[in-house]
This record gives C-alpha cells, sequence and structure tokens, in this order.
C-alpha cells in the first residue's frame, strides 16, 4: 500500500513461483491459490487504495481495454460461467502494473522461470537422446505438473527461449559482429525446432515460426534470416528427428473443427454460439484443441469478432511500440490455433506463454500513460 520496494520485489518473486508451479505435481488449485492469494487480492488492493487514480490505469491502452471489456461482457451475456475467468485476467493486467511500478518486475519473474524452464529443456533433450541411443525410437518426452501436457510443455520452453533472446542474448549481441549475431540466432532457430521435436508439439513450432518471421522482418533479416532457418530445417530433417513430428499424423484436428462447425450450425446458433457445454467432440475430446474454433464455438460469430477487434488493438499499439513482449506473445497467439479450449481461462499454463506477454506489451505499448498513473498515485500519497 506505501508503494516500498521490498513489497514488490517479494511480488516478483511470486509471480516466479506460480509460473515455475505449472512444472510441479502440485493440483491445479494449489497453483490457482498461488496467484488468488499471493498476487490477485494483492493486486486489486494495490489499484484500489488510490480510489482518485483508480481509472487512470484504463488509459494505457483504451483501445484494447474497451475491446476486452466488450468481449467479456458478450461471454457473460452468452455464458455465465465467463464472469470468473474475465474478471481473472483483469486481475492479472492489474497484477502486472502493479509489479512494474518499481522497475521490470514480471521480467525479474519471467526471467527466473526461463532459466528453470531450460534446465528442464537440457533434461528433456538428455532423456530425449537417451531414448533414441538405447531403444532406437524418436520418444515423446513429459514432463511434471501440468507440464505433463507435452504440448504445453513446448510452448512454455518455447516462450522461454524467445524471452531469453530478446531480452538478454540479443541486446548483448547488438553491438557485436554480425556473424556472431546471425550464429546465435541460427542456434536460436535449431533450438526451437528440438523443443518442438523432443516434444512433439506442432502447436509450439507453429508458434515459434509466428516469432521467428516477425523477428526477421523487423530487423530486415528476411532473406539472411530465411537462408539460417532452411539450413537449421535441413539439418533436422536430414538427422531423421522431424520424422518424430511427423508419427502422430494430424492428431484429428482437422476433423475435430469440422465437428465443431457443424454442431455449431446445426445444434447452436452460428451468432451466439454453444456456450461451455459438455459436448464431447467425435465423441471422445473435450474441446476443439483451437483457442479460435473454441471461441467461435463457446460465444458464436459475435464473439469471435469481439475477439478479433481486441487482437487488432493489440497488435497495432505493440507494432506501433516494437514492444518485445509482443514477440514473445507470439508464440502463443500462434501456437494456440491448434491447441487449448480458448484463451479466456482461469489461472493455467497458457496464462505463463500467452496472457502474461500479451498485457506486458500492453503496458510496455501504453508505457508513457502506465508512468502517468504513477505519478497520480505519488501525488496522492504525498496529499495524504
Amino acid at each position: 500500500m506505501r508503494d516500498g520496494r521490498a513489497a514488490y520485489w517479494l511480488a516478483s518473486a511470486i509471480l516466479f513461483v506460480f509460473c515455475v508451479s505449472f512444472y510441479t505435481p502440485i493440483s491445479s488449485k494449489a497453483s490457482n491459490n498461488v496467484f488468488y492469494i499471493g498476487l490477485g487480492l494483492p493486486a486489486l488492493a494495490w489499484w484500489l487504495s488510490r480510489p482518485r487514480a483508480a481509472l487512470g490505469l484504463f488509459r494505457v491502452a483504451p483501445a484494447f481495454l474497451a475491446a476486452y471489456g466488450a468481449l467479456a461482457a458478450w461471454l457473460v451475456i452468452a455464458d455465465p460461467t465467463f464472469l470468473r475467468d474475465t474478471l481473472y485476467i483483469a486481475a492479472l493486467f492489474v497484477c502486472c502494473a502493479m509489479l512494474e511500478r518499481h522497475g521490470s518486475g514480471v521480467a525479474r519473474a519471467y526471467t527466473g522461470f526461463a532459466l528453470v524452464s531450460m534446465a528442464l529443456f537440457a533434461f528433456a533433450i538428455l532423456k530425449w537422446a537417451q531414448l533414441a541411443w538405447v531403444h532406437h525410437f524418436w520418444g515423446r518426452i513429459t514432463l511434471w505438473g501440468q507440464g505433463e501436457n507435452p504440448v504445453y510443455a513446448g510452448l512454455l520452453i518455447s516462450s522461454s527461449l524467445v524471452f531469453l533472446w530478446l531480452f538478454h542474448v540479443e541486446p548483448r549481441l547488438r553491438d557485436r559482429s554480425r556473424p556472431a549475431y546471425l550464429v546465435a540466432l541460427l542456434g536460436l532457430v535449431a533450438l526451437g525446432g528440438l523443443c518442438a521435436v523432443v516434444f512433439q508439439a506442432r502447436s509450439a513450432l507453429v508458434g515459434f515460426a509466428a516469432f521467428l518471421v516477425v523477428l526477421l522482418i523487423q530487423r530486415r533479416l528476411v532473406v539472411v534470416g530465411s537462408l539460417l532457418a532452411v539450413v537449421a530445417a535441413v539439418a533436422l530433417w536430414d538427422s531423421g528427428v522431424a520424422d518424430a513430428l511427423l508419427e502422430r499424423g494430424g492428431s484429428y484436428r482437422i476433423e475435430i473443427w469440422g465437428d465443431a462447425l457443424r454442431r455449431l450450425e446445426s445444434e447452436c446458433s452460428l451468432l451466439v454460439g454453444c456456450g461451455k457445454d459438455d459436448y464431447r467432440f467425435l465423441g471422445q475430446f473435450f474441446h476443439p484443441h483451437s483457442a479460435y474454433v473454441s471461441i467461435l464455438y463457446e460465444a458464436g460469430a459475435i464473439g469471435l469478432a469481439l475477439f478479433l477487434a481486441m487482437a487488432l488493438a493489440f497488435f497495432v499499439a505493440a507494432w506501433r511500440s516494437r514492444s518485445r513482449w509482443m514477440l514473445v506473445a507470439l508464440v502463443g497467439w500462434a501456437g494456440v490455433a491448434t491447441t487449448t479450449p480458448g484463451v479466456i481461462v482461469s489461472p493455467r499454463t497458457l496464462w505463463v506463454f500467452f496472457w502474461i506477454p500479451t498485457l506486458m506489451a500492453v503496458l510496455e505499448s501504453g508505457r508513457p500513460a502506465l508512468e502517468a498513473y504513477y505519478r497520480t498515485r505519488d501525488e496522492i500519497s504525498r496529499r495524504g
């Protein structure tokens, strides 16, 4: 409440614990409680402790927040169970704003999480190589906790790779020779491909590819970077390890999406959706395995249109500000095209590779307004 720096460091440590908890065998409820008790409630108390300044926080990204508010309202109208999820994400936005009060609190927490991810990635590579050496097949590695789902593990680690590159590796290479930068970039591409192979996570590969394309465009390295990507792809293909990505075929994605669209058109409403029902797609899958198809299925064309409006507001603002967090968020935005039951959800792994980078990009793109909000808080504090 008094804007003491020690409290912000503690909150940053709690965010680190929250992110890492998804790699641990604790229950999802326990992970959620870390956010609720350690971050969500303190962040709301911090925000409401200066009620006269509270609305100033929304000036950081008015277009994005207005679109999110409209989407949240429609989701709640379409299905009241969305109310809790939309409020949780709003609390995460306030939490990120709070952690940025005295420096890069979220970046510190994400750095620690990314280093843990790299340690687990090294373990996964060793385990994968051992299976290939001893048993002569390309295994699909699983970790622990919610990271036991290889697709989520791949997305978490891909996001960590991208974050470390953008926030720690690339800034150190920027003033060095061009060849050193390109060699490091080739290593990043190889690691991104290897991550997809080790976890057999095509969603992670799609997300990493989206990041790489935008990075090459922003850095004006389209030709050279494309050649590096081709070299890395050929190396993976010639080694035979890329075959692991082809073993699982299409994982019924096209069939699941087709079933969702048929049910939406024949039994629900294309305009307003089906809500959160208990339908099993193809008789066995609990969700459409695509965030965007899920939004269309649950909230209809209106919900999808509002979500796309939010996405447009986000990418326009983040692109103009050349936000590094936007590039991290791209892994999630592209990766969820082939996985997850939507993006408006309570605390879970999706928050780490989608919502935290997205909301940080929002804050980064509206930094002048955010600093003005902090100054208003300080003035209110001085006046008592």
